[in-house]
């Protein structure tokens, strides 16, 4: 559906979210996550002085999610590129920021690839998540590099008890899903899965004749996730968390593949040292290695090893004070055999942070600072600030600032270029931001909640392969602005959410804009619940056209908008075996999210779920 069709329609559609009529009170409670993210320490979404998205277990489930695209792409202020199918290189920008600039941590360690920066989406199973914390805005405070547009934190799956399914559907994708876990005081769990597709073509001839194939794309994976907790004495606990993903990826020119491995490992102890004293010590590694066959030929490895001491303290009965010190050394080689470019180094960060919470009456506030000690560049303060006012019980507003930044990736620092060209630059300075937001939530009835935020990102020191024979330098700047709208309604067996994302990112010094960030994004999720747990639902997600680099002039072009409609459902068998199904692209739309990729057309899975109603 080209752009110039639906546009119209979806500016209507945002002013409808915006203005939500007040429905009757369903008398359905309200109730808010608790959520970690955001300020290191517990507290409920409505609490925090961010916006702050929470995709839960039951949300995973329900809407049947094949791939983090399908999951990911429903979050405001979030957008999503991928070269092809599920299996193939993903990219999440947050708030218009690049794909470095949002933090992942993985049961909260970060998990990003040195080598570039960037995290492998496509790595992440859905069947192996128990929670995902998206933070949008700056949190460089409290988590120092790459925290510019913020923080998606994703909790592994810790079953209570025997779980499993099985996943069959369109372009030969299978996969199943087992595990088991205990849920006395001490916790032991595991989960594994396996997920492949024969796939479809990745390239579509304006990919041009270098990468474009015919041919099929397929992928396979093999996921494992695995801990325990336990209680020490009656003050202190230990938790050992384990994931690693091992995949087999075909992608275009032909005959080109990757084999991959992402492995995350966390140990973390926690003590109540005093009633008013918590302190928790984070030990964590994380290795990525990925060797890339066909026309190009490398082979990259990096590994991160970090300590977080974070100290809780409560000072009277409406502050608490949270004070750490956190360090993280990376080690990475790449070896690229094609070109004869290899280079191997090291970098570490040592940091300490402290931040305020303090409630006076009706008002929040928060102050944080951190100063950030980098090997390469040297020191680097950045603080935040944020307000909340509670007007009334269904009513808050608040408003934050913040900056942050990001350090240069190994790439930028060390490579040694091609035949002198697109070489790494070790006296790089870090990238640069300063974010400010206002936004409110109200509480239109007990069953209809209502959201908003604007938002504005200066983004400076932006590194480009731009300098003296296409050498890393410090030269560009970015300018974002946006505006989020959420809207949520239940009543009795019916629930209705959606969002709406306004936003402009350009360049700053052409105030061209940047690439791949739709201006307009919208999402819609209706759902019937029934009896005896069935469910339907329906999902519409659109966007507007977005810019992007031609594959065979390399000059700028505009991708086109679109707007695909999805249906699951779900019909309990038994009480412990589920059977589903999910209908994607209902209307067989042909559209790109990257110039020259493609993405799937009508496709069906259908999976059956084991889960025993736990005693």
């Amino acid at each position: 559906m080209p752009v110039k069709t639906w546009s119209p329609v979806l500016s209507g559609i945002i002013l409808t979210v915006a203005s939500a009529p007040v429905l009757a009170d369903t008398g359905v409670p309200s109730s808010s996550p608790v959520i970690v993210t955001a300020s290191r320490v517990a507290q409920t979404e409505n609490q925090a002085l961010a916006s702050v998205t929470v995709i839960t277990r039951k949300d995973i489930e329900r809407t049947q999610a094949t791939d983090m695209v399908q999951l990911l792409r429903s979050v405001a202020g979030l957008d999503i590129a991928r070269t092809g199918g599920p299996g193939a290189q993903t990219s999440i920008f947050l708030r218009g920021t690049n794909s470095n600039h949002v933090l992942v941590l993985i049961d909260g360690v970060r998990a990003a690839d040195s080598t570039s920066g960037d995290f492998a989406w496509e790595n992440l199973d859905p069947s192996q998540i128990e929670r995902i914390e998206i933070v949008r805005g700056p949190r460089a405070t409290l988590y120092g590099s790459d925290a510019i547009g913020g923080v998606i934190q994703i909790f592994t799956r810790k079953p209570r008890g025997p779980v499993a399914s099985f996943r069959l559907g369109s372009f030969g994708t299978h996969g199943a899903e087992i595990g088991d876990g205990t849920s006395g005081r001490i916790r032991v769990f595991a989960d594994a899965s396996y997920r492949g597709a024969t796939g479809f073509p990745a390239t579509n001839p304006s990919a041009g004749p270098f990468l474009y194939s015919p041919q099929n794309d397929g992928y396979q994976q093999h996921s494992i996730t695995a801990g325990l907790r336990a209680p020490l004495g009656t003050d202190a606990s230990v938790g050992l968390t384990a994931w690693d993903t091992l995949d087999d990826t075909q992608f275009d020119p032909a005959g080109s593949s990757s084999h991959g491995e992402n492995r995350i490992v966390n140990l973390r102890l926690k003590d109540v040292t005093a009633p008013s004293w918590v302190q928790t010590l984070s030990i964590g590694n994380a290795t990525v290695n990925l060797d890339t066959y066909g026309s190009d030929l490398s082979e990259i490895s990096t590994h991160r090893n970090s300590i977080d001491w974070q100290h809780d303290l409560s000072l009277g009965q409406h502050n608490l004070l949270s004070v750490g010190y956190s360090f993280v050394n990376d080690d990475g080689f790449s070896n690229d055999i094609t070109n004869a470019v290899t280079y191997s180094d090291s970098v570490h960060d040592n940091a300490v942070f402290a931040d305020l919470l303090s409630r006076i009456g009706s008002q929040q506030l928060q102050f944080g600072l951190r100063q950030d000690q980098h090997s390469r560049f040297g020191g680097h303060t950045t603080g935040q600030v944020g307000w909340g006012w509670k007007v009334d019980p269904a009513w808050r507003w608040y408003a934050s600032y913040g900056t942050a930044f990001r350090a240069p990736d190994f790439n930028e620092l060390f490579s040694p270029g091609y035949s002198g060209f697109f070489a790494g630059n070790p006296n790089l300075r870090p990238e640069t931001s300063r974010s400010t937001e206002i936004g409110t939530h109200y509480l239109i009835t007990t069953g209809q909640r209502l959201g908003a935020s604007v938002y504005y990102t200066r983004i400076s020191n932006l590194i480009d392969f731009s300098g003296v024979n296409d050498q890393a330098i410090n030269i560009d700047k970015a300018s974002i602005r946006g505006l989020e709208l959420d809207y949520s309604w239940r009543h009795g067996p019916w629930y209705y959410t959606s969002n709406a994302t306004l936003q402009k990112a350009v360049d700053a010094i052409t105030g061209q804009y940047l690439l791949r960030r739709p201006q307009r994004k919208l999402y819609m999720m209706l759902e019937r619940s029934f009896a005896r747990h069935e469910n339907l639902g329906a999902e519409l997600f659109a966007a507007s056209d977005h810019a992007d680099i031609s594959n065979i002039t390399y000059g700028t072009i505009s991708v086109p908008g679109y707007a695909v409609m999805d249906l699951f459902g779900a019909w309990p068998v038994s009480r412990s075996w589920t059977a589903e199904a999910r209908l994607n692209n209902v209307f067989d739309q042909h559209y790109q999210l990257v110039s020259g990729y493609n993405t799937p057309t009508r496709s069906v899975f259908f999976t059956v779920r084991y889960a025993p109603p736990r005693r």
